[in-house]
């Protein structure tokens, strides 16, 4: 791939949210002349202390999301917790926004995304969608999956927030009768899986589309705890994890990052979630790959070409870092051998994230123990676990 071209002069662009991932894209953005405002839902947000200007608001206020764009170029996301009316407002007004309201609407919408990805004959796991609360309909779909299902709330959700997976058929009642006080509720089959993977996706405005590897991606309490480069899959399940992410990135159309998560069982590869923003999936790509999902990303959307995916090394390891009990050590982890520690700069809390390490190099044992040790300097209160 011929080497990427600069940004002539400064883009502004506007980031809907001030989390980890605005950080990142802020740190993406200075070597490609774009400058990055955020909308902050606070003071303390953790891309506030290095973004070029910050606006203070909801990214559900109408007035908030205006402001921001006509300070900026094109406005972009690190989320999806957003009002489509309003974003669908702003381009009827001109407005350039990246990913569209159309792309938006496979993240904010689960009850969308379903319907819309098993109507193009995509594979997903059997679902029914509650409207309101229905008894007969829940029960239905419990004796329709011969087991008792994962509850999600279609709006909303966000690092396993507003899903519940239980074995507890009471509790799973419960939680789908509360969830559809405020919406569509979708109830799913809860699969046996071998594994879950994801792909990751850009694409710029001019619609030209890059792909990074499939990765494998382990889950602990509805969060990403760990990514691994390359994944743990046989070669047609690598084939048919990378045909899936491909139809889907047709489907959704988004400009910017699109992450695909995937689940790998006996009967095939199936899609779980997507989200139209640089994704927990992609972190990796900072030290792992030659141009990380969050400068691609920004290229996207600004409409430069894309850069180079390749892998820098044959392996790569990423572990999130989740606050415990007691923050650990900043210094012991950075001192683990080619450890690349990466501090969001957020309050320390319990159950929150709070950064991420990545390992990079030859050998996958030496990568993946020495991720895990920095990490667990840091103290996460995830754990390692056996492959």
């Amino acid at each position: 791939m011929p080497k990427v071209t600069q940004s002539p002069a400064t883009t502004r662009v506007g980031v809907v949210g001030a989390g980890q991932l605005a950080r990142m894209m802020v740190q993406a953005a200075g070597p490609i002349n774009i400058a990055v405002t955020v909308l902050a839902s606070s003071e303390a947000d953790a891309a506030n202390d290095i973004a070029d200007h910050v606006v203070i608001g909801a990214a559900t206020d109408e007035l908030a999301i205006r402001e921001l764009s006509s300070l900026v170029d094109v406005v972009t996301f690190d989320h999806e917790l957003v009002e489509l009316a309003v974003i669908e407002k702003l381009e009827l007004e001109g407005a350039k926004v990246y990913p569209s309201s159309a792309a938006l609407r496979f993240a904010v919408d689960k009850a969308y995304q379903r319907r819309t990805l098993l109507a193009a004959g995509v594979r997903v796991p059997r679902f029914v969608i509650l409207e309101s609360w229905d008894e007969a309909a829940f029960d239905e779909a419990v004796g329709k999956f011969a087991g008792v299902p994962v509850v999600k709330a279609a709006r909303g959700g966000y690092d396993g927030r507003g899903v519940v997976v239980t074995n507890d058929l009471n509790e799973a009642r419960k939680s789908a009768r509360r969830m559809s006080e405020f919406g569509e509720v979708l109830l799913e089959e809860r699969l046996t899986l071998k594994s879950e993977v994801a792909g990751v996706v850009a694409t710029n405005t001019l619609g030209e589309r890059v792909f990074w590897p499939i990765v494998t991606t382990v889950q602990t309490n509805g969060m990403c705890s760990e990514v691994r480069f390359p994944a743990q899959l046989r070669p047609q399940e690598l084939a048919q994890a990378e045909d899936v992410t491909q139809r889907v990135a047709d489907i959704v159309n988004a400009v910017g990052i699109l992450a695909v998560e995937l689940f790998v069982t006996e009967e095939g590869v199936l899609v779980n979630e997507v989200a139209t923003r640089p994704h927990n999936s992609g972190h990796w790509t900072i030290e792992g790959t030659n141009t990380s999902q969050f400068e691609n990303h920004l290229r996207g959307v600004v409409g430069l070409p894309l850069g180079d995916t390749t892998p820098t090394e044959p392996f790569a390891v990423m572990v999130n870092i989740v606050g415990s009990d007691e923050p650990g050590s900043l210094e012991n982890a950075q001192a683990v051998t080619g450890a690349h520690v990466h501090d969001y700069g957020k309050t320390w809390r319990s159950g929150r994230k709070l950064g991420h390490v990545t390992v990079t190099g030859d050998d996958a044992t030496s990568v993946r123990v020495r991720a895990w040790q920095s990490a667990n300097a840091l103290k996460t209160s995830a754990k390692m676990e056996d492959e």
